[in-house]
């Protein structure tokens, strides 16, 4: 682990600086670093803010339980498909290039939503074509968006990097909810969709101006695209701690973040009796834990034992889930989606510090296709057993039984995943 994380790291041209928060928000001083951190800000903007609106897009258009469910499913089932293909192509092609042309994708598919609802030639099966090919985008833009980081940023300050996108990177995309219920309510659907596709063009125009080091030729042949992928697998499964972060990403699309971004806005809507903008808050509060965690992180000089709070930091997920589907006060429910934000941006950060710190530049696109498979290509899963889930069982239960699966798992890995936990 120790040699891999030595080979690892940009050559931006960010100078080095003392730890603490200034420090850290001193990368804003390179421009490369500025313009690509305002993408990912936008992108997640955008995506939360798609996936908000296509949920109450499809309640709209019918009152049939659990096609929240299935619209989760559409907007991230193409994960499968696509994630580990583009991860290979970010290790080859040009990662800028490549978030270029998904952006723009994304502002068609957008632009589609917007048209068809203002001609009122929208219906269900044609919201969940434009869902799919969402997810599409989504799949696409990830890894060579997620990888770009360790390209401009020197090695010494990854972490720091890592946490300032993430930061606003999450943020974005529970703000994002905000957004869609908020242009929702003001410019009705076809409205709020033409905004998200100017975001998008808004994230090309910044990408434009990410300059990426040029790298030197290699001598080495490449291997088939097959043989490539086979290579980011073994690398990430031959290693007990990246394995087990990986496990842990499956359970948390499963249990955790499949079935919240489905059922808290319809757990508001129905449950709690509040319109598009209040709902939209709850998962917007969520953004707000996890920036605050985020924040406090950056004041850190270091965080020892990463693995081991990352750990101790899931046993708490589970419980507070359960109070969300538990809680018949929204001012109540605001609170527990703010602590449980807390907890969200130590997951993410320190999740993402331990991949990236401990995978060499050259493999990064497929380990980080590899993660995103491993959290966003089972989401949908997710999203559609809580969308059956709830149509048996309501939202507000199969919410506290993901929370109570989840919590069990975390007790499981407490005691089990010992590589994980010594991991720093």
């Amino acid at each position: 682990m120790a040699e891999r994380a030595a080979e690892t790291g940009g050559r931006g041209a960010v100078p080095a600086a003392r730890p603490g928060i200034l420090a850290s928000f001193g990368l804003f001083r390179d421009g490369g670093y500025r313009a690509y951190w305002f993408v990912n800000f936008v992108y997640f903007l955008v995506f939360g803010a798609q996936r908000f609106a296509f949920v109450l897009l499809v309640l709209e258009l019918s009152e049939r339980a659990g096609l929240g469910g299935v619209i989760g499913f559409a907007l991230g089932i193409p994960v499968f498909f696509i994630t580990v293909p583009a991860g290979v192509w970010a290790d080859r092609l040009d990662r800028r290039k490549m978030v270029v042309a998904s952006l723009l994708a994304g502002a068609v598919v957008a632009s589609a939503v917007a048209a068809l609802w203002w001609a009122g030639a929208i219906s269900v099966p044609v919201a969940m074509g434009l869902a799919l090919a969402t997810g599409v985008v989504t799949a696409a833009v990830q890894p060579p968006l997620t990888s770009i980081v360790q390209m401009i940023v020197p090695s010494e300050r990854l972490t720091q990097g890592i946490v300032l996108r993430t930061m606003g990177q999450n943020l974005a995309q529970f703000f994002g909810t905000a957004v869609g219920g908020l242009t929702i309510a003001t410019l009705d659907y076809g409205g709020a969709f033409a905004v998200l596709a100017v975001g998008y063009l808004v994230g090309v125009v910044a990408m434009l101006r990410v300059r990426l080091p040029i790298a030197a030729p290699s001598t080495v042949a490449r291997p088939k695209m097959a043989e490539a992928a086979r290579e980011g697998l073994r690398f990430v499964f031959s290693d007990r701690a990246l394995r087990g972060l990986v496990i842990f990403s499956v359970i948390s699309g499963l249990f955790m973040l499949g079935p919240t971004f489905v059922l808290i806005p319809e757990i508001g809507r129905e449950k709690l009796q509040v319109g598009p903008g209040a709902n939209s808050m709850l998962l917007a509060l969520l953004g707000v834990g996890m920036f605050a965690m985020s924040l406090f992180l950056l004041t850190r000089r270091e965080v020892h034992r990463k693995g081991n709070w990352f750990v101790i930091n899931l046993l708490f997920a589970g419980p507070l889930m359960i109070l969300t589907g538990w809680s018949n006060s929204y001012w109540f429910t605001a609170v527990v989606m703010v602590l449980w934000g807390l907890g969200g941006g130590v997951y993410v950060n320190l999740n993402q510090t331990l991949i990236q710190t401990n995978t060499p530049n050259a493999m990064m696109g497929r380990v980080m296709s590899i993660y995103t498979l491993s959290i966003a290509g089972i989401i949908p899963l997710g999203s559609l057993l809580a969308g059956g889930g709830a149509a048996v069982i309501g939202a507000d239960r199969y919410q506290m039984l993901s929370g109570a699966v989840l919590g069990l798992a975390a007790v499981w890995g407490f005691f089990t995943q010992r590589e994980l936990r010594a991991l720093d």
